[in-house]
């Protein structure tokens, strides 16, 4: 297993998850860490580095999904044999350290825009306020037709024959709205059902 010497800088304006990354993949690109090499086991690097389990099992899958490690379950994650040409590397930097001078840029902008993940924001949900409203209506019926059979000793209502899906989803506004609507037809049953007969 090898052995790592990462610092990790929790002051920095870099993440330390990609702090980790960064570290880790600097070693196997200019061949600290050789192919073959078995990373510490997230425990281990975790108690190591400070840093959170999680985090660290998110920077390993960051790495194999680059192709630098490889997992194996239940033997660890190892280093793969495609590290790149140190000499091609160490040119790249290079240049991308003149090209940021150039443009006056500070290099961890540079660092951070090429490893921090980019995630699209998610589109905004038209009808989330429409299901949210729904089901508050629902869980009000449900409730009140709960109480009105509780407070009803030996009453039996009808069972509720309204369809239900084969596995739980998210209802659309349409579905909800057809939910709730069976709902009040059944409270309005039930109602009727208790009422005394004149």
């Amino acid at each position: 297993m090898a052995t790592l010497e990462i610092v990790i800088d929790r002051e920095g304006d870099v993440p330390v998850g990609t702090q980790l990354a960064w570290a880790l993949r600097s070693d196997i690109l200019r061949g600290a860490l050789a192919p073959g090499a078995r990373l510490p086991a997230l425990h281990r690097l975790a108690e190591q580095t400070g840093v959170n389990v999680n985090t660290i099992r998110a920077v390993y899958r960051r790495l194999e999904r680059s192709g630098l490690v490889v997992t194996r379950h239940g033997s660890g994650t190892f280093v793969t044999g495609s590290a790149a040409d140190p000499d091609a590397l160490a040119q790249l930097v290079a240049s991308a350290r003149s090209a940021a001078r150039d443009a006056g840029l500070d290099l961890r902008d540079v660092a951070a825009a090429l490893y921090v993940d980019v995630v699209e924001p998610p589109a905004p949900d038209e009808q989330a306020y429409e299901r949210r409203r729904l089901r508050a209506q629902i869980a009000a019926l449900e409730q009140t037709l709960s109480d009105l059979v509780a407070r009803r000793p030996g009453f039996v209502p009808a069972p509720d024959e309204s369809p239900r899906p084969a596995r739980p989803r998210l209802l659309d506004a349409a579905e909800l709205a057809e939910q709730r609507d069976g709902l009040v037809r059944r409270l309005a049953d039930i109602q009727a059902a208790l009422e005394p007969r004149r």
